[in-house]
């Protein structure tokens, strides 16, 4: 049944970029072109409906979650589907950056439905930890995706100073769009990331015992990243090249702190990381 759920999120994810293709493609075109967003937009939903669900299986289990990287990866594709759709509904509609996100999506999928990863026990038994392992989650998703966008910006970036305005270039999503996304994704991922480190410091027991130590304090490095560009950003205007290195500098460090320190205690090490 999960299989079945995600190969309906590939297909509706598909129909999504193509619609969403076509409709970049015509407004970028000669003159001016009146386009529906209407089927994208609807292709799109259903595919997160279905990849929700999905998720539910692993996430919201009967008994005890047990997940793996795989589940984490998809989970936030999943974000990164949903943060552009329910931008509908504000003032700043930022849909077309989807187009970013949805095929990395149905390569997670992909990989989520044919390749078979270790899965984790999650210690959910108290309220604080689950708060704690919640907000983890969800910072690193949202932070992450914020690369992804990134990683783009910089890519349509050079193309465009270096007047390299190929066909491709011209049907992605505008620059000012991604960057509006991009402060959303780090602004609610800070918050998110704060909740995980306060969360963190006070309920888990015995941050050195359980080996936590350096992962707490790469976390913590990351915040200070992502802290000091959304101050430059209010104060100073920082945006372009300037926010995407400060970007990207962040989800490396969080991904060192998520991942790295996992893969040099378990494997070179092999020492049990409990979080």
């Amino acid at each position: 049944m999960h299989q079945a759920w995600l190969l309906g999120a590939v297909i509706f994810y598909l129909g999504a970029v193509f619609a969403l293709y076509r409709n970049l493609l015509a407004e970028s075109g000669p003159g001016e072109v009146s386009v529906n967003r209407t089927p994208a937009i609807a292709l799109a939903a259903l595919g997160a409906t279905c990849h929700t669900i999905a998720q539910a299986m692993h996430w919201l289990p009967p008994g005890q979650a047990e997940v793996s990287l795989l589940n984490v990866m998809s989970l936030c594709a999943l974000v990164g589907v949903v943060v552009p759709l329910l931008s509908l509904t504000t003032r700043s509609p930022l849909f077309d950056s989807a187009l970013v996100v949805l095929p990395l999506a149905v390569v997670v999928l992909a990989v989520e439905a044919t390749v078979s990863t270790p899965a984790t026990l999650l210690n959910t038994s108290s309220p604080a930890m689950t708060v704690h392992v919640v907000s983890s989650v969800a910072a690193f998703c949202l932070l992450g995706l914020a690369g992804v966008y990134a990683g783009f910006i910089a890519v349509i970036d050079h193309f465009l100073r270096h007047h390299h305005l190929n066909r491709l270039v011209r049907t992605l999503p505008a620059l000012q769009t991604l960057e509006s996304l991009l402060f959303r994704l780090i602004g609610i991922g800070f918050v998110l990331l704060t909740v995980s480190l306060v969360t963190g410091l006070v309920f888990v027991d015995n941050l050195l015992a359980q080996h936590l130590a350096h992962k707490t304090i790469l976390a913590f490095v990351a915040w200070l990243i992502f802290g000091l560009l959304l101050l430059g950003r209010r104060a100073w205007g920082w945006r372009g090249r300037r926010a995407v290195r400060f970007t990207l500098a962040g989800v490396i460090v969080l991904v060192l702190a998520y991942f790295g320190s996992k893969l040099v205690l378990e494997v070179l090490l092999g020492e049990h990381w409990a979080a």
